[in-house]
């Protein structure tokens, strides 16, 4: 067994094609697809023995830490546990609750780059670099589907209200991914577009407003299962649009890509009040008449990031528009590998 395990994942920016990730949505349409792609703002977990026993938790980009006689104290505080810290208690119960007692004693410590709120599924990334770290401590031995399906599960028990899919599989498989819903579970392509020229192509900006990605989520959700012509309607344009988002980059035609992402938008806006507001839409307004060819938020909405698609030779006068108002520019690349693990 490990000493000291260190697991890395990439977040993602979600291009087209998002909410449809939804249980049950995915089931209600035909060809469910989103279009997602992993960047450089990595999640991390850290494992390493706690010489003086017990079990300490602990936040480094939430300033956030806690401390456990034994997994069984660890386990009967999670009724009670700080909203900052709650997804890895639980992550560290399930594995620690079935470890032997030599590795029961650890420091955990979790830390993630992409803003709090930030729309490119921090969480869900976290929880899968921390899940790969614990599974790697403990000798469990999960895979794949295993991992990611625990992982979702147990957000779910923290959110407490249906969880997507999209975000865990750019940070178990990195790249440029297009991922296909059916009822025998996901189907991943990867997509073989040169990370480099995507980059050329987009400017990832935060809003500097954190946002519930549940809020939208859930009004989406609800409004779908209760029979909303408009929102049904709404995805189904979605779903239109990403599939041209998906063709578009399979022919490098890099101007329909960013008229799919537009098409995309439009359609998203109708989904929920709070998908937008104004500071977004004057955002996305200016950076088109900077040379965007369009413009859209990061996951749910009603805040976090947005990306914006910039015509060719455009992109320093697109972020130089987000900048002007406020926004700030986040500095990543899209990079081609998932989640690693170091061990020492």
């Amino acid at each position: 067994m490990p000493e000291r395990v260190e697991a890395r994942a990439p977040t993602r920016v979600d291009l087209a094609g998002g909410t449809i990730d939804l249980w049950p949505l995915f089931l209600l349409h035909d060809d469910p697809i989103t279009v997602n792609a992993a960047i450089d703002l990595y999640a991390r977990a850290t494992i390493e023995p706690a010489r003086a026993g017990g079990i300490e938790i602990a936040s480094a980009d939430r300033d956030r830490s806690a401390r456990f006689e034994s997994v069984a104290q660890l386990q009967e505080s999670l009724r009670r546990a700080p909203a900052e810290l709650e997804f890895p208690m639980r992550l560290a119960a399930h594995f620690l609750g079935e470890a032997g007692r030599d590795r029961t004693a650890c420091r955990i410590t979790t830390d993630c780059q992409a803003p709090a709120g930030s729309g490119l599924g921090g969480s869900s990334t976290l929880g899968i670099a921390l899940a790969k770290a614990l599974d790697r401590y403990t000798g469990r031995g999960l895979e794949g589907e295993a991992l990611l399906a625990l992982t979702r599960s147990i957000e779910t028990q923290v959110l407490r209200i249906p969880t997507g899919e999209q975000d865990y599989h750019p940070a178990l498989h990195g790249g440029m991914l297009a991922l296909h819903y059916t009822v025998e579970g996901t189907r991943v392509e990867r997509l073989p577009v040169d990370p480099l020229e995507l980059g050329r192509r987009t400017v990832l900006v935060f809003t500097g407003v954190s946002r519930s990605s549940g809020i939208s989520n859930w009004d989406m959700l609800k409004r779908h299962l209760d029979g909303d012509a408009t929102v049904r309607e709404a995805l189904e344009r979605i779903l239109e649009a990403t599939r041209r988002m998906r063709g578009a980059l399979l022919a490098r035609d890099w101007g329909a890509a960013g008229e799919a992402m537009g098409r995309e938008w439009e359609a998203r806006k109708r989904m929920s009040p709070t998908v937008t507001n104004p500071g977004i839409d004057r955002l996305i307004d200016a950076a088109m008449e900077a040379g965007a060819v369009s413009g859209k938020v990061c996951g749910a909405g009603g805040g976090g990031c947005v990306v914006l698609w910039a015509a060719e030779g455009a992109r320093e006068k697109v972020a130089a528009s987000a900048v002007r108002l406020g926004a700030r520019v986040l500095d990543c690349r899209y990079v081609i590998e998932g989640v690693t693990v170091t061990e020492s």
